[in-house]
């Protein structure tokens, strides 16, 4: 009896470890990108010395941005314009390019399926007010 349960309870740890590395698997990003569809529509807060700066929600439709939406008051006491903001892609292709460049920061993060989660960057560690963080909350394709 006492041999039986040894082996129940070695098996339940190893279920419970084998779906707690599953699960870790499941929420770290992805390495690849996100099959970007041409239509969606993401929050994001943005942390920048600039116009951008506050909590938006972005519109994108044929793969260009296409309205953006404050969201809270330091976002509405902007004066921002659409080519303040960017898609996903532009995000990858950001990144990619500091990456050549040699930035001081250029970090991009990715959820499960390859959305933009958050991208950093900071070109000079010296400069002021070349640093930028915009963490992405909700995606939401039509």
């Amino acid at each position: 009896m006492r041999a039986t349960m040894r082996r129940t309870g070695r098996a339940l740890v190893l279920v419970w470890a084998a779906a707690a590395l599953a699960a870790c698997g499941a929420l770290s990003g992805s390495d690849e990108p996100w099959s970007e569809p041409s239509d969606y529509t993401y929050e994001a807060t943005i942390t920048v010395f600039g116009p951008s700066a506050g909590r938006w929600r972005v519109t994108v439709r044929d793969h260009e941005v296409a309205a953006v939406e404050p969201l809270d008051e330091l976002a509405r006491s902007s004066g921002v314009m659409l080519e303040d903001f960017s898609t996903f892609a532009d995000y990858e292709d950001w990144h990619a390019e500091a990456l050549e460049r040699g930035a001081a920061v250029s970090r991009l993060a990715r959820t499960h399926d390859g959305a933009l989660k958050s991208y950093e960057y900071d070109g000079d560690e010296q400069a002021a007010d070349d640093e930028y963080l915009v963490v992405v909350s909700e995606v939401t394709v039509p």
